[in-house]
């Protein structure tokens, strides 16, 4: 990969100052204001839930032409009702679990409704994942769009091992973190959650601003 363009050098120190300033937070503040900042429904987690429906909005009305942007642009808006927890308003649990699909407790049409939702936002993952390889093994990494998306197609997977980690630990281990330490992942998890949508709407600003400079080029060529 080619040195870092001055677009991934400018996201690149955003990202780092974000990350020190969620640090700051975690260590200076009491748990009784803490937690209520980094909460399910907390202000992180709704500014997610905003960001994500705006990228899936301006994917859809933007780039309405492109197959591949209107499934992203889908998926954008199914990262922002799992965020919102919408699947809770009309499931008695997580699509994700094994005992959603088990449970005599749980009527057979949300079974069916629930594994149709989550069959196809699997494979809308899958696309997305698909589409980025070809990107980034295709000469992406080379340009300063590919190099501003990979920070959040990497924050993706990282969030969601930050998510799961103070929870298999206790599941796994017995091991429960010190209150700082989980204000820490917590911080992480929540802020970085928020940083993805963002990072997206920056690369997309970048998608069109090279789809731009394109478009010039080809006209002072005719």
């Amino acid at each position: 990969m080619k040195p870092l363009t001055t677009a991934a050098r400018v996201a690149l120190v955003a990202v780092t100052i974000y990350a020190a300033f969620l640090l700051l937070l975690a260590l200076s503040m009491p748990p009784e204001v803490f937690k209520p900042l980094f909460a399910e429904n907390g202000p992180f987690e709704r500014m997610s839930i905003l960001l994500w429906a705006t990228l899936g909005a301006l994917m859809l009305l933007l780039e309405w032409r492109s197959p591949q942007a209107r499934w992203l642009g889908i998926l954008a808006l199914v990262f922002a009702g799992r965020e919102a927890d919408l699947h809770h308003a009309y499931t008695v649990m997580s699509l994700t679990k094994i005992k959603f699909y088990l449970s005599p407790a749980v009527p057979l049409m949300q079974k069916l409704v629930g594994g149709l939702v989550l069959v196809l936002a699997v494979a809308l993952i899958v696309y997305a994942a698909r589409l980025f390889y070809r990107f980034f093994i295709n000469g992406g990494l080379r340009t300063p769009l590919g190099q501003v998306l990979l920070m959040p197609v990497l924050l993706l997977p990282a969030s969601k091992i930050v998510d799961r980690f103070s929870s298999q630990l206790y599941e796994l281990f017995g091991i429960r973190l010190p209150a700082t330490t989980g204000q820490i992942v917590a911080a992480f998890e929540e802020g970085m959650e928020m940083a993805m949508p963002a990072l997206f709407i920056i690369a997309l600003v970048l998608a069109r601003a090279v789809q731009r400079e394109a478009k010039a080029a080809l006209q002072q060529l005719s």
